[in-house]
């Protein structure tokens, strides 16, 4: 999901603007990350990415196939 609002990626700190990174919620918090972020961090393949959250994604992935 990409970022409604502009903020600071949560592993760089850089500046992204609306639209530009993708979000994570991790318990209520909301994270936004920069794209080289996100795919550096996200050890889940393409077909996973769909599912959201990457702690979930083998489930995710058994479920949708």
């Amino acid at each position: 999901m990409t970022n409604r609002y502009q903020g600071s990626c949560h592993a760089c700190g850089t500046h992204i603007a609306a639209g530009e990174g993708k979000v994570e919620r991790i318990g209520r918090r909301w994270l936004i990350w920069c794209l080289s972020c996100y795919n550096a961090s996200d050890n889940s393949g393409p077909e996973d990415r769909q599912c959201g959250n990457r702690a979930y994604e083998d489930a995710c992935h058994r479920a949708t196939r």
